[in-house]
């Protein structure tokens, strides 16, 4: 099976509020997951909402990383969205877990860009995880 891309879908919780209401942490912390998964950063967009709340996105060569928190209930969700095979998602992914000290990670990877008839592609599920415990426990 070849895909031209893999996404990772990821819902993190127990994440630190402050962490998570730094727009200038977020975005630096999206850059370096961006670095650990060998992607190549093109530009970023991010935006602080009021009274708390951070959306923003690293635009890769190789597609994106996303994110949206939540602060006053230590929750980002997050998108990790790689195409080639220079470039490992769930590098960021562990990253970003580590960096906003989530204590829960629940994930989905999804291949993308699957031809699944002449010039129509399909997408498959191809890891569907549970949640998982972080911050030195066991997975």
């Amino acid at each position: 099976m070849k895909a031209l891309g893999t996404h990772i879908v990821c819902e993190l919780s127990g994440c630190d509020p402050a962490l998570l209401s730094d727009v200038d942490g977020v975005r630096e912390h999206l850059k370096q997951a961006a670095r650990k998964s060998k992607a190549t950063i093109m530009e970023t967009a991010f935006h602080r909402f009021f009274p708390q709340g951070v959306s923003g996105v690293v635009v890769l060569a190789e597609s994106h990383i996303s994110i949206h928190t939540w602060p006053e209930t230590g929750y980002a969700a997050m998108d990790f969205y790689t195409c080639g095979d220079h470039t490992d998602p769930w590098l960021a992914c562990e990253y970003a877990a580590q960096a906003f000290r989530a204590t829960n990670m629940s994930t989905t990877e999804v291949k993308r860009g699957i031809e699944a008839a002449k010039g129509q592609f399909t997408h498959l599920i191809t890891t569907d995880r549970q949640a998982r415990e972080l911050c030195g426990k066991s997975a």
